[in-house]
């Protein structure tokens, strides 16, 4: 990373960073921790769950033994205040509840908790992050290839991209992979600072990234992602040209925009059989909707036309009984409670409770209140990484990867709970670990293992 910004334990006379007195061996296994932290992308598992706890330890041990530390300022405290609010209110749900309720993975918003002490594993391992980083596209390669599926693909079927639990999942996954690995590609064909062999690799494997992402992301025939995609990627052809000179980067853009768009046109027939009716039947109801009929009434003769997709049916009764929890309770929501008043919708018998709609989720739990706050503590975070961005502490190509794929996912979120899954608990670990990293940085603020060496003064006649 591009460090401009002052470095005060280098300044500081008798100061060595408590990173720097790691032993090897904790080096190593905190790489690891970081990678299995970012393995919700390749691998769905809770592994990063345990990364993250560990991560925090062994954060909070060093912290606690360094003379020089960060102060908790209001940041970490509206992170943890949030959490102590969330796991406040799941207690008394719990203990004045007869049948003691628990929600459906209510207490997951509490993680906010450990994001200050996150960003302070960031700030230890500061150093060896682009190691990390290049270790992580490594790891993404070798899964890519190791779960490919092109017979399938071409044959038409729909396949479930890397290890995950079903094909959304592995789309998601795939896009958010894609953003990264070309913000990477850039960040080493514009800047001479890096490592050289960490750029010759990234100029090596980026491409076989981008063609197996994309394969994997037709082949899984998640309309929701496509859709994510095909709003993000014109955004990111636009700052690739920031980056590269004008007639480069325009021929560079033309040329992917020319593969891409014989792609879509070679499958065409499969793409209007997937897309094709849901496209149909949500143009009707804007149709409907404009034409001055009521939502209410829209979504309901859309749920019980025969002409509406099986997926895109399910999700409509979802939307419309969360709609109606959410209006029950519009300020602070039901917390863990809101099951029991799931069961009192219209279309209860529908037997999922992942609500195919990541705002939704937060909604029904915690109402326009956590939205706000939810929504603030993620802007203050964009506003830290702006700021590190401005201050010259992080490369531009690492700001443009965190704030486009913020926006990939939220255009996720509009169609699938994603934040609900391991790809977005482990996404909200390592972007806010990185913010709150961001924030330190930019005040200047270190982890000393030992204490400052005062030096007096002296004069001579």
């Amino acid at each position: 990373m591009n460090n401009l910004h002052a470095d005060l334990a280098a300044e500081t006379p008798g100061v060595a960073k408590a990173a720097s007195t790691m032993p090897k061996a904790v080096a190593i296994i905190g790489g690891l921790l970081w990678l299995f932290l970012a393995s919700p992308t390749v691998v769905e598992s809770d592994a990063y769950r345990y990364a993250a706890a560990l991560l925090s330890l062994i954060a909070l041990y060093y912290y606690m033994r360094a003379p020089v530390r960060p102060r908790t300022d209001w940041i970490g405290w509206l992170c943890m205040g949030w959490a102590f609010y969330v796991m406040a209110r799941f207690g008394i749900n719990y203990w004045l509840t007869p049948q003691h309720d628990i929600g459906a993975s209510d207490w997951l918003y509490a993680f906010p908790f450990f994001f200050p002490i996150m960003g302070v594993a960031f700030l230890i391992y500061e150093e060896l992050m682009e190691k990390i980083v290049a270790a992580y596209f490594a790891m993404a390669l070798i899964m890519l290839i190791a779960t490919q599926h092109f017979r399938e693909v071409f044959a038409g079927e729909t396949i479930r991209p890397l290890i995950m639990n079903n094909q959304i999942h592995g789309a998601v996954a795939c896009g958010m992979i894609v953003i990264f690995t070309l913000f990477w590609l850039l960040h080493y064909l514009t800047e001479k600072s890096g490592d050289r062999r960490i750029a010759r690799f990234a100029y090596i494997v980026s491409p076989f990234i981008f063609a197996l992402c994309f394969i994997a992301i037709y082949g899984a025939k998640s309309k929701g992602v496509w859709l994510a995609l095909g709003i993000t990627l014109p955004l990111m052809a636009l700052i690739t040209l920031t980056y590269l000179r004008m007639k480069s980067g325009i021929i560079a853009i033309v040329a992917v925009a020319a593969l891409l768009i014989a792609g879509v046109y070679g499958v065409r027939h499969n793409l209007d059989k997937t897309a094709g009716p849901t496209v149909s039947a949500a143009l009707a109801m804007v149709e409907n909707v404009t034409g001055g009929h009521d939502l209410g009434g829209v979504v309901s003769s859309t749920i019980s036309s025969t002409n509406t997709p099986v997926s895109m049916d399910e999700r409509l009764q979802l939307w419309s009984n969360s709609w109606e929890v959410f209006s029950s309770a519009p300020v602070f929501g039901w917390g863990s409670k809101w099951l029991e008043r799931w069961a009192e919708t219209r279309y209860s018998h529908i037997q999922y409770t992942l609500l195919h709609n990541g705002y939704l989720e937060i909604l029904v739990r915690y109402g326009l209140f956590g939205a706000v706050v939810m929504a603030f503590m993620l802007g203050v975070f964009i506003r830290a990484v702006w700021r590190a961005r401005k201050a010259g502490i992080i490369p531009r190509a690492a700001w443009h990867a965190y704030i486009v794929c913020i926006f990939f996912f939220s255009l996720t979120l509009l169609s699938n709970s994603n934040n609900r899954l391991a790809i977005g608990e482990g996404f909200a670990f390592a972007s806010s670990a990185f913010a709150c990293w961001c924030h330190m940085r930019t005040k200047g603020e270190y982890l000393a293992a030992s204490k400052p060496v005062l030096q007096s003064a002296t004069s001579s006649a």
